[in-house]
């Protein structure tokens, strides 16, 4: 079905033996996140080292909550429970796919900060997320992700041994590019649109650009370069990335609603403690919801910093909006063909 996919499938059979053969029950591992002996406190918490992987540099979303999870955990375990964070997917070279494949795989980290759509390499039910034009707002975002939305994805992540701790934002995203102003479709025709996976390259297409196919890791220097002429993303992630020297002009339509998951590898999970377990789903949620109330707060404050340093921001009404609607909707269908009924009425597309 995917390319990856038998990798994948194999990868949790293996897994699933493993833990099989394995008697320890929670609390007395034979082994801790980074290979060696674990011990549990007074407080029943594991002694651990605990890696978390993600995609952005630590002033991207990823990063933020990532930084709030590690303060939280250490904090709260009192220091029994050690986070490591990796950004800018360094554990895989940076490959945004190969850490998709590691974190289903497991042994390379054993939690991860990795966008929902990404997964649809292993799986056609992640398709639903990136269907464009998802979710109006944020409020419309919650209301999915801690309900049905939510509930349908643990499901769907539980098929890869992995376990979903919590969804935060990375944001409404717009297109931005350095060409020209942006206010209907015929005016992305031919820009040379930065793209990641094969949903926002057939939405490219169909608004009229040429997608190049990247990774985060790739994008300032493309776009600094020429290589590529714009991309879509959220006011916070191309603050983060310092796009304030390279985009400048941004069309405001929230063309994709972007969700990241806080996520373990359901092996190391299921070998932790009760206690391990509860807190880290706690502080998890807790650095879930920090993102999002961060992303809110500080999204205006990214605006303004593009405004200042000379950006162009146009704003589409309702009739200019649904242009871009019109000319995506093969797309959106194709998501929702691709993710099936199941995930449609989880998310409210039925």
């Amino acid at each position: 079905m995917k390319r990856i996919l038998s990798f994948v499938l194999a990868s949790v059979l293996m897994l699933g033996l493993a833990s099989c053969g394995n008697s320890s029950a929670p609390g007395n591992n034979a082994n801790n996140g980074n290979g060696s002996g674990a011990s549990s406190t007074g407080e029943g918490y594991d002694k651990l080292n605990l890696k978390i992987s993600y995609a952005t540099g630590d002033t991207g979303m990823d990063g933020i909550v990532a930084i709030k999870f590690e303060e939280l955990v250490e904090e709260r375990s009192g220091g029994a429970i050690q986070i490591e964070r990796f950004p800018n997917c360094q554990l895989v070279g940076g490959n945004m796919e190969r850490h998709v494949e590691m974190m289903v795989a497991g042994g390379a980290f054993e939690l991860a900060i990795i966008s929902t759509s990404s997964f649809n390499t292993v799986d056609n039910r992640f398709y639903i997320a990136g269907t464009p034009f998802l979710f109006p707002t944020y409020d419309a975002m919650w209301e999915c992700m801690d309900s049905t939305g939510g509930e349908f994805m643990n499901d769907v992540y539980a098929d890869y041994n992995i376990k979903r701790l919590d969804t935060f934002p990375n944001g409404l995203q717009h297109i931005a590019n350095d060409k020209r102003e942006i206010t209907c479709v015929a005016d992305m025709k031919d820009l040379k649109m930065r793209a990641y996976g094969d949903t926002q390259m057939k939405l490219q297409r169909a608004l009229g650009a040429d997608p190049v196919n990247m990774s985060w890791s790739e994008l300032y220097s493309a776009l600094q370069t020429g290589t590529v002429d714009g991309n879509t993303n959220g006011y916070q992630t191309m603050y983060s990335g310092s796009f304030t020297e390279v985009q400048h002009y941004i069309t405001e339509c929230g063309i994709i609603a972007s969700t990241y998951d806080i996520m373990a590898n359901m092996g190391n999970w299921n070998s932790w403690s009760a206690a391990t377990q509860e807190l880290l789903q706690e502080c998890a949620t807790e650095a879930a919801h920090y993102g999002r109330d961060y992303m809110v707060e500080e999204e205006a404050k990214c605006k303004q910093a593009f405004l200042d340093a000379g950006c162009t921001i146009t704003v589409l009404n309702e009739e200019q909006l649904q242009e871009f609607k019109d000319a995506a909707v093969d797309v959106i269908n194709e998501c929702k063909e691709l993710a099936g009924p199941e995930a449609c009425v989880a998310y409210g597309l039925d």
